[in-house]
């Protein structure tokens, strides 16, 4: 049996490309969970079009090794990994803001749901007692006829 395998870059370390592709998967991955939890499209758009040229770089990284131009290669992958990693800081940071602005929204939600049930339950508890405060509020605008007065014309 016959095992072939690439003897050129044998350390117990990943190599800058192989870095770069796992920091772009990564990355996409952070967008989508940015997505998820929230991130409007709007401010995702920016970090997708750097993902796309981290993802250039990385290409052309893989190109350069092929042609034994190491250094240049080395760099393009440098760039990738900056990239890549930048933006997946970014889209964690958008997916959590979008994720605590949600949290916020339900908590004014639900709070402004409690307060309507209180002061609906007010409202039905109480009505007996503020249709008598009315109606004697009614009786004591009357005018008050003494006599016969009225019935003498």
């Amino acid at each position: 049996m016959v095992l072939l395998m690439n003897t050129d870059r044998a350390s117990g370390q990943p190599d800058h490309i192989t870095t770069a592709r796992t920091n772009i998967v990564a990355a996409f991955q952070s967008i989508q969970t940015a997505q998820r939890q929230g991130a409007s499209n709007t401010d995702i758009l920016p970090l997708i079009n750097q993902l796309n040229l981290a993802l250039q770089y990385e290409q052309n990284a893989t190109m350069l090794e092929a042609q034994n131009r190491t250094a240049a290669a080395d760099d393009n992958a440098i760039q990738s990994i900056s990239l890549s990693n930048s933006v997946s800081l970014e889209a964690q940071r958008l997916g959590n803001e979008a994720q605590s602005s949600s949290i916020r929204r339900s908590i004014l939600v639900y709070g402004l749901a409690l307060l309507t049930a209180v002061f609906a339950a007010i409202a039905v508890i109480e009505a007996p007692t503020a249709r008598s405060f009315l109606a004697k509020r009614r009786l004591r605008k009357a005018p008050i006829v003494f006599g016969e007065e009225k019935n003498a014309k």
